[in-house]
């Protein structure tokens, strides 16, 4: 945590590594490069817009100084959350924690001001066309988060919808573009309520052979304006309310995922007892509030449309690539 060397040599081994690895998951990757790209344009000044790994000109010009900067102003023990899971007294976690970690030099930690993302004017689009097979299609609205969320039962209404939406098979997404009018191969809804910053309910979808992305956008638009206009019924709510309960009750088998759960509401300001509550607060969703943030929130005024227009492929490289994933395992 404080004594890391920082040398040149290896610096300069480790931002290739670093190069090869954002090619492999986003340049060469048409998909991720529109998510990339789609986040750059949805949020203004949120820390969202920036990749994690970093733009390749970031790394390009990553110097020695800048990791050392980096690495002595955050990696302090004044600004880290230790966690402990598992079959342990705390008098002897804690012993542990002021034996390794209480002589270590604090840092000064700059305070940062609280960030709200700015205010949007009407919906956003970009396209990306780089070579690919199939087109794409990603849509994000801007939502809170347990952290911004002015009325608090907001977020959990939002995860309810995005389970009404996108929930195994029998959800909506599923049900009626991939089997029903059968004009999506795919199609998904994401949420995530425990995000630092304010974030999006996003829909994607990769359309079927000679469906227009129009098609799929119009498509996808009704079925959240359904919901606007039709309370969903109490059959399907049990249901996803069920998986909803049923995927957190099987995560807490890991004690990993208590450990990292509890130390993510920790970083980004909340009481971990938050984690406590969420299966109650799921099951007291009602049709009437999930109807209501998709009014309030899934509007287009705050909402930010991508698409990826495949340009033709390298055949050579195509051909050359084809070897190697007959029979193998395939990266998502």
């Amino acid at each position: 945590m404080r004594n890391l060397i920082v040398e040149e040599e290896v610096l300069v081994k480790e931002i290739v590594v670093v190069n090869e690895v954002r090619r492999l998951r986003t340049d060469d990757k048409p998909t991720a490069l529109t998510y990339e790209r789609f986040n750059a344009v949805a949020y203004t000044n949120s820390p969202y817009r920036r990749p994690i790994i970093g733009w390749m000109e970031d790394l390009d010009t990553l110097t020695v100084a800048d990791a050392k900067e980096w690495y002595q102003t955050w990696y302090a023990p004044n600004n880290a959350t230790l966690v402990v899971a598992g079959d342990v007294k705390a008098e002897e976690v804690f012993r542990l924690a002021k034996k390794y970690f209480g002589h270590l030099a604090i840092s000064e930690v700059p305070e940062l001001k609280p960030r709200r993302e700015a205010k949007q004017y009407g919906t956003q689009r970009l396209i990306v066309e780089v070579p690919a097979k199939v087109p794409y299609l990603i849509m994000g609205y801007k939502v809170p988060v347990l952290s911004t969320a002015q009325e608090p039962w907001e977020v959990y209404a939002l995860e309810v919808l995005a389970g009404v939406l996108d929930g195994g098979n029998s959800a909506r997404l599923s049900n009626n573009l991939v089997r029903g009018q059968q004009i999506a191969n795919s199609a998904s809804a994401g949420y995530s309520m425990s995000a630092r910053h304010e974030t999006l309910f996003v829909l994607s979808a990769v359309p079927n052979d000679k469906v227009a992305i129009d098609v799929l956008e119009f498509a996808l638009r009704e079925e959240v304006n359904t919901i606007k206009m039709h309370l969903p019924d109490e059959a399907e709510l049990d249901r996803v309310k069920a998986q909803v309960v049923a995927a957190q009750v099987y995560q807490q088998d890991s004690i990993f995922y208590q450990a990292m759960e509890v130390g993510m509401l920790d970083t980004i300001g909340l009481p971990w007892q938050v984690k406590d509550e969420y299966v109650d607060k799921i099951l007291a969703v009602t049709a009437e509030q999930v109807q209501q943030v998709a009014n309030k929130y899934l509007r287009d005024n705050r909402l930010t449309v991508a698409v990826l227009e495949p340009l033709p492929l390298d055949s050579s490289k195509e051909a050359t690539a084809l070897p190697s994933t007959q029979g193998g395992r395939h990266g998502r």
